[in-house]
């Protein structure tokens, strides 16, 4: 077993390759379950390191099966969690944009998080890097950044990359995959959520429209919807967010290097 990299920032993803293996299953350090899914050259799995995990050695085990489905065993791995060093992101807001952010507001955008992440498709979709959702843009906040509003201490850290650009840009999805949903949130304002399988989804938000409804299948490139300003946002822009099983990571990496499968 090789996982890539061994040494993972908070926030990142780490591809653990099994040669040898059909199948089997990864039990995270945090204690969940994701399936390894086969390739040519053994089974694999993409893992997404979370932005609030403790600095340090963290241990996966993975039990692989044959062709069969017989079980290979257990082999346990390390890899070891490091502090990405991002910056902060000091955000001025008008009294109207600030007062979205109740615990109200909390709670439903909570709710519909766990819909959106309550299956995944199986089935790999992409070939290659993922492509940016937007031309002509430019990192307005980075992702991981943590957070100061209004002068406030700095707290949550950001969990996607804002990309600034104009109004009603189109904005375009990142690789193929199936649209597993579509609607307004009340922080994240109008979104759509595609899953490219493997546990791969990629969200869009702050969409002053969409174009796009549950269940259309999209290659990468197909309009989802348009740049706006909808739900928590000081201007145009667009929040990009990638997920693995529902943990975020960073997506500018996901254009920089393609993981196989």
């Amino acid at each position: 077993m090789r996982l890539d990299p061994p040494f993972v920032a908070q926030g990142e993803t780490v591809l653990v390759r099994v040669n040898g293996a059909a199948g089997g299953t990864v039990t995270t350090a945090a204690g969940g379950k994701v399936p390894l899914l086969p390739s040519a050259t053994g089974a694999w799995a993409v893992l997404g390191v979370g932005l609030y995990v403790p600095l340090g050695n963290a241990t996966i085990t993975v039990t692989g099966t044959d062709e069969a489905g017989a079980s290979l065993g257990a082999v346990s791995a390390r890899y070891t969690v490091v502090d990405p060093a991002r910056p902060a992101d000091y955000l001025v807001t008008t009294e109207e944009t600030a007062a979205i952010l109740t615990p109200e507001a909390g709670a439903t955008e909570t709710r519909l998080r766990g819909e959106q992440f309550a299956s995944f498709d199986a089935t790999p979709r992409w070939r290659t890097a993922f492509r940016h959702p937007v031309l002509g843009f430019e990192v307005s906040t980075q992702f991981g950044s943590g957070r100061s509003i209004n002068g406030g201490p700095v707290g949550d850290f950001h969990s996607g990359e804002d990309l600034a650009v104009d109004e009603g840009v189109n904005v375009t999805a990142a690789a193929p995959g199936r649209v597993s949903w579509v609607g307004a949130m009340p922080i994240r304002g109008n979104s759509v959520i595609v899953d490219h399988g493997g546990g791969v989804k990629t969200g869009y938000h702050h969409l002053l429209d969409t174009a796009v409804v549950v269940g259309q299948q999209v290659e990468g490139g197909a309009l989802l919807g348009h740049v706006g300003s909808t739900g928590f946002s000081t201007g145009p822009h667009l929040h990009w967010e990638l997920t693995i099983f529902g943990v975020n990571v960073d997506p500018e990496t996901w254009t920089t290097r393609t993981f196989p499968h």
